[in-house]
């Protein structure tokens, strides 16, 4: 079990199901499943999110805090070593409280509804359309070294101060635009940083107050030789941006739109696929390649060989592919012997090792296999 804060993580189905056994006979079901999106809840309510890959549960013990416990129900390894507000605390103290919470000003956020008034950035994923459903030999990645982290050694806008609204923007300014995609009514949240470009908000630009919190913990994750220890620098520097979300949406766009221009004007027309911090590429990008270093900013050549991909993700070398909506345990799960992106049928659901028996209040397995039948 891997314990942080009012977090537990269970790798062993039966002490889950100890705690589920608990609270069916000492707890109350929550009466309503917003119940599951409060902080604390009274002590005695228990509440279950039984999501696709993972269950939830949340309650208070006798004698101890209120806690959130998770359980992997794809039976894959649970990775993570530290909160998203654990990290996001050391961004602020390391930064001086560098993210100014917005989350109470009533001009952005509705209380009430819970939600931004704004909009935000939406991460940049791109397939060319000309290569879709093929595999090619050959094919390089190069991987920017913590692009979000190097976007966090910029300017970011002082939302200390009101923005100017519907303006162009000037020198020592960064602006934002809200845009549709127009399929959507949802709203997204682009950062301009180029004089004389249109913005509906514009702050002025300041000397980011983060440098010191990138620096410190990429050194730290460059010099250990420890990999879980190295997992964690890197879970501190991306799960911090994830947070600021939460709490500034303006700085958290800016973070991304950096990171996000940045890969979008290397792409080419050899450019099979592309993402916030990685090219793949049909053969060597020798311009990339001048770039290769070990310092935040940096590229490194993540992949060589096949890569294929179509409209639900991609694959290297017949490895387990990366598709959203589909945990990566899955495809263990569901081919052992190994998955074809371009001809097998993806796995879902069904694939998972456990399944929450709702009527019993209790986890068990999905399908019996004699392995399993050993362990029970």
């Amino acid at each position: 079990m891997f314990k942080n804060k009012n977090i537990i993580y269970i790798t062993d189905y039966k002490v889950m199901n100890k705690h589920l056994k608990f609270c069916k006979e000492n707890r109350l079901p929550a009466p309503s499943e917003n119940w599951a999106k409060l902080q604390r809840i009274p002590k005695a309510y228990y509440t279950i999110s039984v999501l696709y890959t993972r269950i939830i549960l949340r309650y208070q013990g006798n004698g101890n805090p209120y806690t959130e416990y998770i359980f992997n129900l794809d039976g894959g390894k649970n990775t993570q070593q530290i909160s998203g507000l654990r990290t996001f605390n050391l961004l602020q103290r390391m930064s001086n409280k560098g993210v100014v919470d917005l989350s109470n000003n009533y001009k952005y956020y509705d209380k009430e509804f819970e939600h931004w008034k704004i909009g935000h950035i939406a991460g940049l994923i791109y397939f060319n359309p000309k290569y879709n459903g093929q595999r090619f030999d050959n094919c390089y990645e190069y991987d920017r070294n913590n692009s979000y982290s190097a976007a966090m050694l910029e300017p970011i806008p002082n939302t200390k101060v009101e923005p100017r609204l519907n303006g162009t923007v000037k020198k020592g300014e960064i602006g934002f635009r809200e845009m549709s995609r127009g399929y959507t009514d949802e709203i997204f949240l682009y950062a301009v940083f180029e004089e004389g470009r249109l913005a509906d908000y514009i702050f002025p630009a300041i000397e980011s107050p983060f440098k010191k919190f990138v620096e410190y913990y990429y050194k730290k994750r460059e010099k250990t030789k420890n990999k879980q220890e190295q997992e964690k620098m890197k879970q501190i520097l991306n799960y911090s941006i994830g947070y600021i979300r939460r709490k500034n949406p303006f700085i958290h766009s800016c973070i991304l739109s950096r990171a996000r221009y940045y890969i979008e004007d290397l792409i080419d027309e050899n450019t099979l696929y592309s993402n916030t911090d990685s090219i793949v590429s049909l053969g060597r990008r020798l311009d990339l390649e001048k770039k290769l270093g070990h310092n935040i900013g940096d590229f490194k050549i993540k992949h060589k060989g096949n890569f294929a991909y179509n409209d639900s993700g991609y694959q290297w070398n017949k490895e387990i592919p990366s598709v959203r909506g589909r945990s990566k345990q899955w495809f263990k799960n569901a081919f052992p012997n190994g998955f074809d992106l371009l001809t097998d049928r993806l796995p879902y659901i069904e694939a998972n090792k456990f399944i929450y028996n709702e009527e019993k209040g209790e986890i068990e397995y999905a399908a019996k296999s004699i392995e399993d039948e050993e362990t029970l």
